[in-house]
């Protein structure tokens, strides 16, 4: 082992440049220096290890995925392929109905047209699907269960698309080192850095004060005392002594205060006074303010995207086809349903429902829809608990839905449109789905300039597309994106080639070309297959991050400054060989982490801590052999010799055991738990490298010495 000293110490001299180069660009961009170093060392090491949320603040969230909704889709979209493969292939008209989560029922109206139930057109069911209960086919039913593997494998396979989905939606909204993973059914997001909303708002608190301050001083103010909430970011109390603080309030504001609501372009942002000086003990020269709701939203949406971010990751983007249907008779009525609804009397004054005529529509080519209704609401939910509300016997079949848009209309004479919501009674099963959807672009219309949203169907989908406009010209098919009508334009004339486009509406807190952007960001990730369930929300500020920076950095300090004297005193000189190893593993773990861009985490800090008392065991059964054979009468050269060779065979035992238990916590773990995992296995290797070579080399150099006989250990 002696042999080649001079090339092994240039080896460990290039490997710990290096890794300073490696660590140095870490360190830089966490205190904020990163544009302090030099260009070469910033461009060549690129690669850099990030802080985890519990060091950094953020946001992390927690999503459950509505399994039981993907396989309904996943049946309904069986049930709709097979009544189009019956009618194209056998040309046989049969009802395919889901029943429940595993189950799809396909009735004849002709009990002997069951006969055409072949593989050809049952194929496309058979591979996930079992027929079963045959006897009742005898009436012209045929059963379909799901397979149990292939029910499994569906919900396994809707929380993985689910996840591959949000991880590109966040990529798409060029969110900086995101961390996200499946844990069970749920779905994580860590999103470190992030601004959250308690730092907003005090933000915010702290501006509007500083511009509060100098009005009422200037309106005769004296003295004036603030006192933030801890609690709530957005009140704060006020306290001016000598004066009644409402009435000074009053003459500040003249204009501004409006039923304890102060509103000034001064200020920036609406002010709230809270009734009767709550919490204030009735003294005049208090008041407690608060930043209102208007205002608190205003200054979310205008914040980091936070919110906007938000609703991208929820958004379902089910993009769903489906046809308008306001001429089918309901019941016995003989009149379609929203109509027949209105002349029995079912809406009465104060539910706050309108109902209105929209017009004749239709070609001439095709069908003309006379005199449709519709229900108008200024709330989705006035609409949606009338409908929930009413009787059985007057609720839409099985086959039918009422779905709900939003439509501009000027309800007084020279005033901006304003969106009401109002209903469409549509087919329950979609024609056409976002499955199909190819491409997905931002457009202009051509008339007007609007941004809207065009897209290419497959296929498959442009097929479907182009039969449903064929055989439906001159009625309405209704655009629905996430249980919502975009859109209702008319067919006038087949339209082959699968050519969509989806108009924009206004979105609150957004203009239309952002909404446009967002949506088709959403559709080129793919819909979710099921809705998304957030379950748990914390948000951890940049001061929480800072503390848990310094209680662990402060950790580790102690931990290593205990390991150091130890070894430096029971070992004397082997000792401090034995630190430098310690400090050179420190360096070369996060040289590591930093190369293969891992996240540091809390956890990963203990990892980092254990790893240097494992480290020091390492040493510690060398010196100890070395020490037994020293006392067995070997020379000093013998016994480093001997004591590291028979040592290196306990170490890896030991280190491997370790490193099994690291692997399980790594694949099995989530979160903290493998950031912890991480640090562990990259420490065990580092580890075994500087106890078992780092420090020989140093005992080597000392024993190629001419005269030495005596080891310092």
């Amino acid at each position: 082992m002696r042999r080649f000293l001079k090339t092994k110490a240039l080896l460990l001299l290039t490997l710990i440049g290096l890794s300073i180069l490696m660590v140095v660009p870490s360190i830089a961009q966490i205190l904020g220096r990163d544009k302090d170093l030099p260009a070469w060392i910033t461009t060549t090491f690129k690669s850099r290890f990030k802080l985890g949320l519990d060091l950094q603040g953020g946001l992390h969230l927690e999503y459950s995925v509505a399994v039981d909704e993907a396989l309904e889709n996943k049946l309904e979209q069986i049930a709709s392929e097979l009544q189009s493969a019956f009618k194209e292939k056998k040309n046989v008209i049969v009802d395919a109905q889901r029943v429940g989560l595993d189950r799809v029922d396909i009735k004849f109206a002709d009990p002997t047209q069951i006969a055409t139930a072949e593989d050809d057109v049952l194929g496309i069911a058979l591979s996930d699907m079992e027929r079963v209960d045959t006897q009742d086919e005898a009436s012209g039913v045929i059963h379909l269960k799901m397979l149990d593997a292939r029910l499994a494998e569906n919900r396994s396979s809707a929380v993985s698309q689910a996840l591959d989905t949000v991880r590109r939606r966040i990529d798409a909204m060029g969110i900086a080192e995101p961390n996200i993973y499946p844990k069970n059914r749920q779905i994580v997001i860590e999103l470190p850095g992030l601004s959250d909303t308690t730092t907003e708002i005090k933000a915010a608190r702290k501006d509007l004060i500083a511009k509060l301050r100098p009005i009422l001083l200037a309106a005769g103010a004296g003295q004036i005392t603030v006192a933030e909430s801890p609690r709530e970011p957005e009140a704060f109390k006020l306290t001016v002594p000598g004066t009644t603080a409402r009435e000074l309030l009053a003459s500040a504001f003249k204009d501004g205060l409006r039923n304890d609501k102060l509103n000034d372009d001064r200020l920036g942002l609406e002010l709230e006074i809270l009734a009767d000086d709550a919490g204030a003990g009735g003294s005049p020269d208090v008041v407690n303010l608060r930043i209102s709701e208007a205002a608190r939203d205003k200054v979310l949406e205008e914040s980091s995207d936070f919110r906007r971010l938000l609703k991208v990751i929820e958004r379902a983007a089910v993009l769903e086809m489906r046809m308008v249907d306001d001429e089918t008779p309901f019941g016995d009525t003989g009149k379609p349903y929203l109509r027949a609804l209105y002349e029995a009397g079912m809406v009465t004054e104060g539910m706050g429902i309108a109902v209105n005529e929209t017009g004749d529509y239709g070609n001439e080519k095709g069908f003309t829809v006379k005199e449709p209704y519709a229900f108008y609401a200024r709330e989705r939910a006035n609409l949606e608990a009338f409908f929930d509300n009413l009787p059985p016997e007057w609720r839409l079949p099985a086959t039918h839905m009422v779905a709900y848009g939003i439509q501009p209309i000027v309800t007084r004479r020279g005033a901006e449109p304003e969106a009401i919501w109002r209903t469409y009674v549509v087919k329950s099963r979609a024609e056409v789905t976002g499955e199909s959807i190819v491409t997905a672009n931002v457009g202009f219309d051509s008339q007007t300039g609007t941004p809207e949203v065009n897209l290419k169907l497959d296929r498959a989908g442009a097929d479907r597309f182009e039969a449903m406009s064929g055989e439906n010209i001159g009625r309405k098919m209704a655009i629905m994106l996430d249980d919502e009508v975009s859109s209702d334009p008319v067919f006038n004339d087949r339209i082959p080639g699968g050519n969509v486009r989806i108009t924009m509406g206004q979105t609150p807190g957004q203009s239309v070309r952002e909404a446009a952007n967002d949506l088709v960001k959403v559709l080129k990730s793919g819909s979710l297959p099921a809705r998304l369930v957030k379950e748990f929300e914390i948000r951890v500020g940049a001061d929480l991050g800072k503390d848990a920076v310094e209680s662990g950095f402060w950790a580790f300090v102690f931990g290593l400054g205990a390991v150091v004297l130890f070894t430096g005193v029971y070992y004397r000189i082997a000792g401090v060989i034995a630190v430098f190893a310690l400090i050179l593993n420190v360096l070369l773990i996060l040289a590591a982490m930093a190369f293969f861009q891992a996240t540091l985490t809390l956890p990963g800090m203990a990892g980092i801590v254990l790893t240097l008392g494992m480290a020091v065991d390492a040493n510690v059964i060398i010196y100890e052999r070395i020490r037994e054979l020293l006392r067995d009468g070997y020379t000093a050269r013998a016994a480093i010799e001997a004591g590291y060779d028979r040592a290196f065979t306990t170490i890896l035992d030991s280190q491997l055991t370790t490193a099994i238990a690291g692997i399980v916590l790594w694949q099995d773990g989530s979160g903290p738990i493998r950031g912890f995992a991480i640090t562990l296995l990259i420490g065990i290797t580092t580890s075994i490298f500087t106890a078992v070579f780092c420090t020989r080399l140093f005992f080597d150099f000392q024993a190629n010495r001419r005269g030495f006989d005596r080891v310092s250990i």
